[in-house]
Formats: structure tokens, sequence, C-alpha cells
């Protein structure tokens, strides 16, 4: 056999090309040889390794290595027949064309039959003919018979087939379209230099000089179009390359001795010779390369498990609150991608002097002694040399560490340590995020005076606690006169006052919350129940307050409170209604003298009992008012007893319940009572009212509604009252609303209002007749009136039941 050096580079150009082709597509391939396996990828290498295929095919022919020039020509020819196959896959990969992918293998099976009927019978492209020049070198002649056009038909026909389907698929991407006509360009290189080799005479590897434009149109792709990633492909395949060429060298350095050594022997037998060390060496490379794979994927695969529960870890600490979570997950987590060590946390103690393991749920703390001596190694800072142990820190504090400890013989290798001190920095992140939102969480729930839980938090509170599964009792704590102190002694005093008490009330509620609620009113938790017990702190608390006089701020009138108390199981069905109770219980306390303990009973009059007892304390006052009007306008205080009366007897018409015709009564009383606030030359006018004058008139109802509000416990009778002057198709005021809007007692003092107006002598009329008020109470139903109330009002008149 020749020279391999001889035959390259001494002025052989017949066989430098080919192989300046092969190394060209060995390079490319190399280029892509450790990539992702994604289906566009295997389908380029299995274009570049077609080409391999042709044209060291193409080489081994020239070189007449065993078997032959016939076996090496076939080889070749499959290689090349194949390329439009894979080249046909690439598109539809590259592409995501999902359609006609049955035509690949067929065209595929149809290339395998053709290749294996010419190896039989040479019927499509035999074998070149082998001629010798006259400087003794070969060259080779190719004989196309009449099949070999067939061929070329079918390979034409598939590779502008395949450019059909790819130019209906880019559309009008121009930039895709740019970065694949290369592609197009290398393949039709391959197509005329394989015809160039046909032409009846022609010698010159006119084949492989198209292989190497093919390689040179996918080097200008990745280079100049980015359709792979030039850089690094062109790295890795320059280092595969290198690789392979140094490995080549002592063959090439050593081909003149190995042919003295083998040169007694035949040629034939040479080949073979030759052939079955490549071949051995080619397997050789295989075995290690399969068992280095695999060997890679196995710790791959450890390692892949390791930083997925890195990467869970991080999600997941970017989003926890809360340091028992946090260390929860950490353990469990590192315990799974470690295998063989269990994770131990510890945290720095509050008071600064050491740390405490952070135990998990059902595992048995470490040993005192271990405890001691890992301790002894954080606290001296010798962690570096101690991969087991990763330190929890942030603003340069330490706040703790991780130590793993060993379960059985085995060390940690590198990534397992970076694995620990990884998670133990995302830790240590998420801890400094966790205390500044407690600081900030601690700071948005007390009240800033007090220190106190503030009333929002309150809320949280009652509304978490809303089952009351356990015990509990609520004293919630008004303190009297308040507004007195801040009068007299000013605010800032009134702010000490609060600060003094809510100490006091910590001091002495052992276990418990205390809220702060109100300006000046407090709610005190605590897990008791039963009346004696809470009546007993009650006492505990008021006693604490007017007994206790360190730092007390210096007031003349003593600090006292109204405590109401409640409790549950008792009569609350939740913590709201609950602290509704309590709340309610205090009201009664302050409106039966202040400075005593009500405890909170119920009953199912509690709230006719509230009203009456309320309208009871301040009638002398409404009937002072409308005195007062009386004696600024005189039909008044006579209109407001009889619409009161009046609506007394329609409701109970109506079938109204009791808690209802008390609320008509007293709203029937006070519903004008903000005329006081009109001039008396509006109220007492003789004649038509001004649009101006009409306006001021109107504004009666707003101000009935502010002085309704600084009589105590009369709110009840708001609705009813800024209602009596709506219509029921909505064109009355204030508020202008219609029909069932407005509310049902509002509806009764608008019919009572209007009647009595009617049979009333005013300064402006004389009393109209009790028949022509009937009339207009029937003529303005569904319009001024509600149906049925004017219905029912005018059978009590029929009835002799309306005193008149």
């Amino acid at each position: 056999m020749e020279s391999f050096l001889d035959m390259t580079l001494d002025r052989n150009l017949y066989i430098g090309v080919p192989v300046g082709a092969f190394l060209c597509s060995l390079f490319l391939l190399f280029c892509f040889f450790n990539t992702m396996k994604s289906r566009t990828v295997r389908s380029l290498r299995a274009v570049l390794t077609s080409c391999l295929v042709w044209t060291g095919g193409a080489i081994l022919m020239r070189l007449q290595v065993f078997p032959g020039i016939r076996f090496w020509h076939n080889f070749a020819l499959f290689g090349l027949l194949v390329i439009p196959v894979f080249m046909y896959a690439f598109l539809f990969a590259f592409l995501e064309i999902t359609e006609h992918d049955a035509l690949i293998y067929i065209y595929g099976v149809l290339t395998t039959a053709l290749v294996l009927g010419n190896a039989w019978s040479g019927a499509i492209l035999p074998a070149p003919e082998v001629m010798t020049r006259a400087d003794g070198t070969y060259v080779y002649m190719y004989h196309a018979t009449s099949g070999i056009w067939v061929l070329t038909v079918l390979e034409v026909s598939v590779l502008v087939y395949a450019t059909y389907l790819a130019h209906c698929k880019i559309g009008g991407d121009l930039q895709l379209r740019k970065k694949l006509q290369p592609l197009l360009l290398g393949t039709l290189f391959v197509l005329m230099g394989n015809l160039l080799c046909l032409i009846p005479g022609s010698v010159f590897p006119y084949d492989m000089l198209g292989g190497v434009g093919m390689a040179v149109c996918m080097v200008y792709i990745m280079y100049k179009q980015y359709l792979f990633d030039f850089s690094y492909r062109v790295t890795v395949g320059a280092v595969y390359f290198l690789a392979v060429v140094v490995a080549s060298l002592p063959l090439v350095i050593l081909s003149h001795n190995l042919e003295n050594v083998l040169g007694s022997l035949e040629r034939a037998v040479t080949q073979k010779l030759l052939i079955y060390i490549v071949l051995q060496c080619a397997w050789t490379v295989l075995v290690v390369a399969f068992a280095r794979k695999r060997l890679e994927d196995i710790l791959n695969q450890k390692l892949k498990h390791m930083l997925e529960g890195l990467r869970k870890f991080q999600d997941r600490a970017a989003s926890i609150l809360n340091r028992k979570e946090l260390f929860a997950n950490m353990h469990d987590i590192l315990d799974d991608a470690i295998p063989g060590w269990e994770s131990r946390i510890f945290e720095k103690n509050i008071n600064d002097d050491g740390y405490h393991e952070v135990v998990q749920s059902g595992h048995i703390p470490l040993g005192e002694d271990e405890v001691e001596r890992v301790c002894g190694i954080v606290e001296q800072e010798e962690t570096k040399e101690t991969p087991e142990i990763a330190l929890l820190k942030y603003d340069n504090m330490v706040c703790g560490f991780v130590y793993m400890e060993r379960l059985r013989e085995s060390k940690l290798n590198y990534r397992e340590a970076d694995c620990i001190r990884q998670m133990a920095n995302i830790a240590s992140g998420s801890l400094k995020n966790i205390d500044a939102y407690e600081k900030v969480y601690q700071v948005s729930i007390h009240d800033e005076l007090t220190g106190l839980y503030n009333r929002s938090y309150c809320g949280v509170y009652l509304r978490r606690d809303g089952a009351l599964g356990e015990e509990r009792g609520f004293l919630y704590m008004d303190m009297d006169n308040f507004k007195l102190y801040n009068d007299l002694y000013g605010e800032q005093t009134g702010d000490r006052i609060l600060q003094w008490c809510a100490k006091r009330f910590l001091d002495n509620v052992e276990n418990g919350e205390v809220f702060r609620v109100g300006s000046n009113e407090f709610l005190v938790s605590v897990p008791e129940t039963g009346k004696d017990a809470l009546v007993e702190l009650a006492e505990k608390l008021t006693r604490a307050v007017q007994e206790n006089a360190t730092n007390k701020p210096q007031v003349m009138q003593p600090i006292t409170f109204s405590v109401g108390v409640a409790w549950y199981p008792g009569l609350a069905a939740d913590a709201l209604e609950l602290f509704q109770q309590s709340k309610r219980a205090a009201f009664y306390a302050k409106r039966n003298g202040k400075d005593r303990i009500q405890v909170y009973e119920g009953g199912i009059n509690e709230e006719s009992q509230d009203k009456e007892t309320g309208y009871e304390q301040v009638a002398p006052t409404v009937y002072a008012l409308v005195a007062a009007i009386d004696a600024k306008d005189s039909f008044t205080f006579q209109h407001s007893t009889n619409v009161s009366q009046y609506a007394v007897l329609l409701a109970q018409k109506l079938g109204l319940s009791r808690n209802d015709i008390q609320t008509v009564k007293v709203a029937g009383l006070l519903h004008d009572i903000g005329k006081i606030g009109i001039p008396e030359s509006i109220l007492k006018k003789a004649g038509k009212l001004t649009n101006e004058e009409y306006e001021i008139m109107k504004s009666h109802v707003e101000k009935s509604i502010e002085m309704i509000h600084y009589l105590p416990n009369m709110n009840y009778v708001i609705p009813a009252v800024v209602s009596h002057h709506e219509r029921y198709d909505g064109k009355g005021y204030p508020r202008g609303i219609k029909g069932e809007e407005i509310p049902f007692l509002g509806r009764i003092l608008a019919v009572c209002d209007s009647f009595d107006a009617m049979i009333s002598k005013r300064a402006y009329k004389e009393p109209l007749s009790v028949e022509y008020a009937m009339g207009e109470l029937e003529k303005n139903k569904g319009t001024q009136f509600d149906p049925e109330v004017a219905d029912a009002f005018i059978e009590l008149i029929k009835e002799g039941k309306v005193p008149l």
C-alpha cells in the first residue's frame, strides 16, 4: 500500500480532494458531537454522517483497500444517495413540518434497494475503471448506464419536493429563507459535482469537490447566518478534531517503518491486517466512549437530583416567611439530595450565648457531646476545613449553621459540599427576608402608642379563631370620661393615661392577649370560661388601674372603666359574635352609671328593651326640643304628636313588630325637629315659598338627622326620619329613592305626615276636609305614596280609628 503521507502531500490532488472533503465533514460532525439530542440536531448529524460515509468510502476506494474497489464504491454510493433523505428530514425538523413524514421512509427504503441492486448487478452505476497514469498514479473513470439518469431524476425530484414544502412553510419570513438558502446551494454543489464525474473521459474528483463546497456552505450558515451557535460549536468541533489528528500522528509518522516491517507480506494480507487494527481501535474507542457515557449518565443523574433539590428549595424559600417552615423544607430536601447523611440545623440563641438545634418532627436531637464539638468548630470559625458544616449568615453575622451527620462510612464529595453551601446561602437570604418581614409585621399588628395589638389585628384574630374550638372569655374595657381628660389636661396627658393603663393590663393578664380596639377601648381575650373567673379578672384589672399609683399620670379625677364580660361556650356562636356581646355589655355598664362590670346575659327582647330604655332616657330631651320648636312655630309640636300617633296606629294595622312600632313612634316625634334651625320668616310665611326659601325648608331633614346623632342611642330612628319626604315614584328628597328602596317605616311616616298637613291649619292655608285628604291619598297611590300603606291608612280612617 502506498504511503499515506506521500499520497496526500506529494502532488496527488486526486486523493487530496477526497481527503479534504472527508476532513471537512468530520470536523462539522464533531461540532455537533456533544450537544442536546433534539430532532433537528439528530437529523443534521445524520446528514453529516452520510457525507462521511460517502467521502470515506471514496477515499478507501481510491486507496484500493480490502475488500476492494467495488465494495467501497457501493459503500460510498449509499452514503451519497441517503444525503437527500436526511436533508429532507433536517428541513422537516427545523421547520417543524409534521405532515409528509412517510415519504422519508419510503425514499429511504427505495434508496437502500437501489444500492443493493447496483451492488449485485452494477446496472445503475458500476465501479469506476482504474487507470494508471505515466507517473504511476491512479485515476478513476466512471462509465454511466441509462439507469443512472433514472436515479438522478429521483434524487432531483426529492430535493425539489423538499424545497417546495420548505418554501410553503417559510412563507414571507425573509430572514429564515436567507438562513436556509446556503443549505440548498451546498446540496446543489454535491449534485453538480457528481454529475460532472459522469461526463465521458472525466477523471477529476468533482464529486469530492462538491462535498467540500457543501462543507463550506455549512460553515457559512453557522458563522454568518447564526443558524446554530457558531463559537460553541466550532470550539467543540476543534477539540474533537484535534484529538483525532493527534491520535493519527503515530500512524502517519511511522507509515514508512510499517511498510518496511510489513513489506515481506502480501499486499492483501497487509491491508487486512491494517483494517483489523483500525477496526479494533475503533471498537475500543466505542466501548470506552459507551462506558464513559454510562458513567457520566449515572453521575449526572445524581448531580441532576441534587440540582433539582437545590432549585426546588430556592423556589420555595423565596415565598417562605416563617423560620420553622424554612428549616423543615431545608431539612427534607437536604436529606433527600444527599443520601447517607442527615441534616442538623442549628439556630443562634436569642440572648446570643450559643446555638440550639431546630429539631424536626419525629427526629431525635443530636447528642450533647456532638453538639458541643460542632458548636466549638463554628465558634472558632474552622468550617472551611469541615465540608459537613455550612454557616447561615447575613450582614456579616452568623445566625446559625447546617451540620451534616454521617449515617454510614462515606465522605462528602465536592459537589455535595457545594450543594450544602449553596443551600445554606439561599437559606441565609431567606432568613434575612424573614427577619425583615417579622419586624414590619410586628409593627403592623401593634398599636404605636400603647404597644398593644391594634384594631386591625384584632379583626384578623377574631376571624382566625372564628370557630372557637376552645374555651374563651372576652373583657371589653371602655374608659370612662376619656374626653374629659383630653379637654382638662391636654391630649399628651390623655396619651400617657392610655399608655399607663395598657401597661397595667399587660402586667396583670398572665395568659391571654390585650388589644386596643378604639381610642379609649380595650379588649382582653383569655382562655377562661365561666362568669366567676372572668368577673374576678375584670375586678383585678380595674383595681390595678384605680389603686396602683406607680408612674400614674397626675390627674385629679379617678381613672375608671366600664367593663363588658362575655364567654364561650355561652350565647355566642363565633368569636365575632362574642366580641359584639362583650361590647354591648360594656355599653350597658356605661349607660347604667359607668365604673362597673356588666355580664352579658342576652335575651330575645334585648334590642327592643334597648330601644325602649334608650327612648325613656332621652324622652325629656325630645319633648324639650319639640317644645322649643313649638315656641318658634306653634304648628310643629302638635303636628309631630299627631304624626307619631297616626304612625303607631298604621304600623299596628300593617302587623309590624313591637320593635318597629316603637321605632316609628319615636321617629314621628323627631321627624321635624330640624325645623328649629329654619328661620321663622320661612316657617311662618303666609304666602307661597320662593324656590330659594323652599330649598332652605327642605334642609330641615338633614338638620333633623344632625340633631338625632347627638341623642344617645337614638340612631335607629334615622332611616325612617330621613326618608319621610321621599316619594314612591322617586321624585322626593333628599335622596330621590323610589319604591321599596325607601325604608318601610319612612313610607308610613310619609302618609301620616301628608295627611296631618292637609287637615291641619297652617299660616299659609286653612285646614282641608278629611274627605279631600282621603281623596288625595287615593289619587296619589303609586306616585307619592306606597299603595299598600295608603290603603291601610284609608281603612283606618273609614273605621273611625284615627283621632281627628
